[in-house]
Formats: structure tokens, C-alpha cells, sequence
């Protein structure tokens, strides 16, 4: 009778303890997790930080875009400068027509490649994104390289100078000139040779921050920009304008 009764004292104390400790573990299981209002705050604190965020980021990625399209400008001013130096010249290339080289139709950088001062054919982070097909013919595979089709994209051309009074650039795509000077008129003699950088559907926020890297300026959104080494056209009617950037003349 006493064992049975101990026994019995002993199960009942197993029970006790295992109910105390369940009702522990439930207790703490339930000031572990988190409320509906805690959770809604958390979202709420998320929502608010990507709303500040992420506007500052955008024009971080902007920023770095551009001035990757400046680094790049200077390097290709380098490599004009190379090919002078080595060919002694700078043939005529008004980017446009079927061949890349060997003709005035063809695109400069295409000269600089093969003269392995360049690495790739020049692609700018911004403006167009049009890229150069892989059979080398246009934006495209099968588009043949037009003077429709390269003008959308960027490219490296080389053309005589034009008119005193051309600002920035002749409609044509025979001639070019630079207002390096800031008097008002081109610089340079029809019997100069220019290699510039052309790069269409360029955004007025990003022409506006690469001018301020090359030439140094602040200027005012919209106006037409026709003196320095980094040029632009008037805003077209998306918002963009094409940019043409200086590397060098003979």
C-alpha cells in the first residue's frame, strides 16, 4: 500500500510538471511571435524606406551611366590621337551606308578597332541602346546599315569642317563643326578633318550632366547647346536630343 500510494504521489506530481511546463512553452511560443500591428508596422517602416530610397538610387545609376559615357569619350579622344600620331591622317567616315570601313560611308570606329586602339565598337550607356548586329549591318540582323538605321545608335565619325557660321551641326551628314572657341561660329576650314562621337535619343537630364563633366557647364534644360566640345540638338518630341562630343582633328 505504500508503494502504490508514492507511486501514485510521484504521477501526479509528473502530471503537475508536464502541464506547468506545457503552459510555459505556450506562454513563451506566444511572446515570441509577432502581432498583426507589429507586422503591419514592420511593412509600413519598408514601404516608407523604398519610397525615399529608391528615387536616390535611379539617379545614382544615372549618374554613373553618364559619367561611364564620359570615361569612354576620353579614352576615344586618346585613341584619335593615336591614330593621327601612326596613320598620319584621318580619313573621311560619315558613318552610314553598307561598308564599315573602306569607304567615306563607313563608321570611324571601326578604323580604331582595327587599328586596335579601341577594344569594341563604341556603345554608350546612355542615349540609344541599339547595339551593332552580329552580321555588322545594322541595328539588327538583316537590316542593311542605312543612314536610317545607324542614326540609331551610337557611333564614331570623321568629317571635313563646314561652314564658319554651321552651329553645332550641318543637317547633312557630309559636314560637321565645333564651336571650341565660344565665338559663335565653327573652328574649323572645310579642309579639316573632325572625329566626333555621335549618340542619338539621349535624355535632356543626362546631355545636360555630360556637358557639365566635359565642358564644365550648367545648363539650362531645353536650350539648345551649340558651343564646346560636347554639343546637342534641340529636345525632340520625346524628350531627348542627340549629342555630339569633339575627339579630335587633323
Amino acid at each position: 500500500m505504500k508503494h502504490r500510494l508514492i507511486a501514485d504521489l510521484n504521477s501526479a506530481e509528473f502530471q503537475h510538471g508536464s502541464c506547468a511546463g506545457w503552459s510555459q512553452r505556450r506562454g513563451r511560443n506566444r511572446r515570441d511571435a509577432f502581432t498583426l500591428v507589429e507586422i503591419i508596422g514592420v511593412v509600413a517602416v519598408i514601404a516608407i524606406l523604398a519610397a525615399v530610397l529608391t528615387p536616390r538610387v535611379v539617379e545614382v545609376i544615372a549618374r554613373s551611366r553618364v559619367s561611364g559615357t564620359a570615361q569612354s569619350l576620353g579614352s576615344l579622344q586618346s585613341a584619335v590621337t593615336g591614330y593621327i600620331v601612326v596613320s598620319n591622317s584621318l580619313p573621311q567616315r560619315l558613318g552610314y551606308e553598307v561598308s564599315n570601313t573602306a569607304t567615306p560611308g563607313g563608321r570611324f570606329d571601326t578604323d580604331l578597332l582595327r587599328s586596335g586602339l579601341v577594344e569594341r565598337l563604341f556603345a554608350s550607356p546612355i542615349g540609344s541602346q541599339l547595339a551593332q548586329s552580329s552580321a555588322g549591318t545594322g541595328c539588327t540582323p538583316g537590316v542593311p546599315q542605312t543612314t536610317t538605321a545607324l542614326l540609331l545608335r551610337p557611333h564614331i565619325r570623321s568629317a571635313p569642317g563646314g561652314a564658319a557660321s554651321l552651329t553645332p551641326v550641318a543637317v547633312a551628314i557630309t559636314e560637321v563643326n565645333f564651336d571650341l572657341d565660344r565665338n559663335g561660329s565653327g573652328d574649323f576650314p572645310s579642309t579639316a578633318m573632325i572625329a566626333f562621337a555621335y549618340i542619338p535619343q539621349v535624355r535632356v537630364v543626362d546631355a545636360l550632366g555630360l556637358n557639365r563633366i566635359i565642358d564644365g557647364e550648367t545648363l539650362t534644360a531645353g536650350v539648345e547647346d551649340t558651343a564646346g566640345r560636347c554639343i546637342s540638338s534641340a529636345v525632340g518630341t520625346n524628350n531627348t536630343v542627340t549629342v555630339y562630343v569633339y575627339l579630335g582633328q587633323l
